[in-house]
């Protein structure tokens, strides 16, 4: 098991997984797309949660690793931002999600 742990965090430093998601996080906070006004995204602070291993998925045939952000304004969690990866990099999906109601419908 202790291998098995060595080699993922091997590849979550190498991959770049935590840099990566946020600079995917913030690409999405700052498309058009998004609902919330650049002016209070700029605020936001994505901080590192976890890295999960998912070795099954009802869908996903492939094994992937999920880098977990916590979405931040002003100190207070917002949200939070969910970034798949292969084991080589390459980003199969991602998710972000607005969880403060005020926020979201403002």
């Amino acid at each position: 098991m202790d291998t098995l742990l060595t080699n993922l965090e091997q590849i979550a430093a190498q991959q770049n997984l935590i840099s990566n998601a946020i600079a995917g996080a913030k690409l999405w906070v700052s498309s058009e797309d998004f609902s919330i006004d650049n002016s209070i995204t700029d605020k936001f602070k994505f901080e590192f949660h976890s890295h999960k291993l998912c070795f099954k998925h009802e869908y996903i045939e492939v094994s992937y690793i999920e880098t977990n952000l916590t979405i931040l304004l002003e100190e207070e969690e917002v949200g939070y931002y969910y970034w798949h990866t292969l084991f080589d990099g390459e980003v199969i999906d991602d998710m972000l999600v607005i969880t403060d109601n005020e926020l979201k419908y403002s």
